[in-house]
């Protein structure tokens, strides 16, 4: 049986493993690995940060989390294949590592912000100013 995750030590494990797979991934590790050329070594402690706050009320995370993705978009579109690619990675990633009530919260968090920006990215693209 696998653990719950239960503090901010299991999200680095799970977002350095997330992360790890992007370079090898030929639709979502290209917009990081190549189109944003991403320093893992700045954007993992935001990626920290951020799910802290997501799962455990955190308060470290500091920023607007949708202004990058729409600052992407605007240099390579982020379509709705990217998110369920993103977040089929991201399920896997937890479910390999972590079982219980706050993995599932995670993937439900997960699957709301890939519903939300997915849309309003889609919309974005579709509807120019």
């Amino acid at each position: 049986m696998k653990n719950d995750i239960t503090s901010k030590a299991d999200i680095k494990t799970f977002v350095d493993a997330f992360y790890a797979k992007m370079p090898s991934d030929d639709l979502v590790g290209k917009v990081f690995m190549e189109v944003m050329h991403v320093d893992f070594s700045t954007h993992l402690p935001k990626m920290y940060d951020f799910w802290e706050m997501l799962l455990f009320q955190g308060t470290s995370y500091q920023g607007a989390p949708m202004r990058p993705h729409l600052q992407i978009n605007q240099i390579h579109p982020i379509t709705p294949a990217h998110f369920e690619r993103w977040l089929g990675m991201f399920r896997e990633t937890l479910r390999d590592l972590f079982e219980g009530p706050k993995t599932e919260e995670a993937i439900t968090k997960a699957e709301n912000i890939a519903a939300t920006w997915a849309y309003k990215l889609d919309y974005l693209t579709n509807h120019p100013a």
